[in-house]
């Protein structure tokens, strides 16, 4: 993805990774981190607790659902400068995680001026991946800051 199309400059990147890092509860709740944000692409991860894992002692899948769609928003929100919504996300699961730290990139792969669908993947701290997801985000054509 050429993301030269809607550049952003370090300090409002920084502030919306400040952001879901900060302001945005359920990211704060699942203890989710922004690792590194640019337009188009974004990284985010987990340090897994006990809190994130299921009846099998493994990471939830909807942890994994949440941290990629974390990761894709905050990467198509860096990429247009303007709020988006998921209206749509597919996870695979790959791998189970029962400790460590779980990772996830995100690039945006494809954008209209409505829409845009990006692909993310998780990997556990040896580096496997363990989930894989795309997603598809409406972008609101209103104009003004995406952490509204």
């Amino acid at each position: 993805m050429d993301n030269t199309e809607s550049p952003r400059d370090k300090e409002q990147l920084t502030r919306l990774a400040q952001h879901f890092d900060e302001a945005v509860t359920f990211s704060r709740h699942i203890k989710s981190k922004v690792v590194d944000v640019e337009p188009g692409r974004a990284v985010c991860r987990i340090d897994v607790e006990d809190v994130h894992l299921n009846g099998n002692g493994t990471l939830h899948g909807g942890v994994h659902a949440s941290l990629i769609d974390n990761a894709m928003g905050l990467s198509a929100a860096a990429l247009v400068g303007l709020r988006v919504a998921t209206i749509g996300l597919d996870v695979h699961f790959l791998g189970a995680v029962r400790e460590g730290t779980i990772t996830c990139a995100a690039d945006v792969v494809h954008r209209t001026r409505r829409i845009a669908t990006i692909e993310a993947k998780v990997h556990d701290a040896e580096g496997n991946l363990v989930a894989m997801g795309t997603g598809t985000f409406r972008i609101f054509e209103k104009g003004g800051d995406p952490i509204v």
